[in-house]
């Protein structure tokens, strides 16, 4: 798949998302607010929010998992013998990891799901492993901090029960605008080292 049909994946998705949340938002702010929505808005301030970190890494881990497999496919097809980057990489070279093959090497989508996180920084550190430097888009750098305190938010929404009193949903319609930039920026980066 595409990087950029990727992106437009959960660019729909966040999109959709932003319009549930304008809609939460318009029956709170109506002359007769809803009841469901402004008894309960931590709730679904606090739902929103884990939805749109949700969709931040489920989007990492697939361009992640996309990009990996594209290089995977380029060393099987450069016919390297393992041994050879074996013997240059390995601190110990071991008798039972020589083998007379092509070199392939690949990611598992758990390997990767283990190492990518919301957090910029360890998304940074596990793009570095997969051969990406995030920190060459200026639009990356930019986000990364505000990305880094709403995932930081949401983890303290799911493992302390945060109320996330300070956040409203206008400020989710931002978040989201925010992170399709910062998502778009790991699309353009990846699509231009092809």
């Amino acid at each position: 798949m595409e990087y950029s049909a990727l992106y437009q994946k959960y660019e729909a998705l966040l999109t959709t998302l932003k319009e549930i949340i304008a809609q939460s938002q318009a029956r709170v702010l109506r002359e007769a607010p809803d009841d469901i929505f402004s008894e309960n808005i931590n709730f679904f301030v606090k739902s929103y929010l884990i939805n749109i970190c949700t969709y931040l890494e489920a989007y990492l881990q697939d361009v992640a998992l996309e990009y990996s497999g594209r290089v995977t496919v380029r060393l099987k097809q450069a016919n390297i013998p393992h041994n050879f980057l074996y013997g240059k990489l390995a601190k110990d070279i071991k008798e039972k990891e020589l083998k007379y093959v092509d070199a392939s090497y690949a990611y598992t989508k758990k390997e990767l799901s283990d190492i990518i996180s919301g957090n910029p920084y360890k998304t940074i550190n596990a793009f570095r492993l997969i051969g990406i430097d995030l920190g060459s888009s200026e639009k990356f750098v930019e986000h990364k901090n505000l990305v880094g305190t709403i995932v930081n938010k949401r983890n303290n929404i799911i493992h302390y029960n945060d109320e996330a009193s300070d956040i409203s949903f206008s400020d989710l319609l931002v978040h989201i605008d925010v992170f399709l930039e910062y998502m778009l920026s790991i699309e353009s980066l990846l699509s231009a080292s092809e």
